[in-house]
């Protein structure tokens, strides 16, 4: 699994934008995998995810835990648009995992 989002900071009050992308390079299937993302409280978040060669949900909001289907050779890709609270300090740390079933 990648994450990236570009930007080396994030601005209170502004918006930051998230490319999570889960591959299984073989060479078995990986069936009913979970790809997860507990975004900080500072963050609300809205995100899409499309397959290429893996099936996931199309969308949501919040979090992401997500039941994947990733055949040997293919990937799903989420792209989470996320608000940061105006009140946010500190640094921003977020990490996504997928874990095999």
């Amino acid at each position: 699994i990648t994450k990236t989002d570009g930007v080396t900071t994030a601005t209170p009050g502004g918006s930051v934008t998230y490319t999570i992308v889960a591959t299984n390079a073989g060479p078995s299937n990986a069936v009913s995998s979970t790809v997860a993302d507990t975004f900080p409280a500072t963050l609300t978040c809205n995100w899409t995810c499309t397959g290429a060669g893996g099936t996931c949900t199309a969308a949501g909001s919040g979090n992401i835990n997500d039941s994947v289907n990733l055949p040997a050779g293919s990937s799903v890709t989420y792209t989470a648009v996320c608000s940061v609270d105006g009140s946010a300090t500190g640094s921003l740390v977020n990490t996504a995992t997928v874990t095999a079933p």
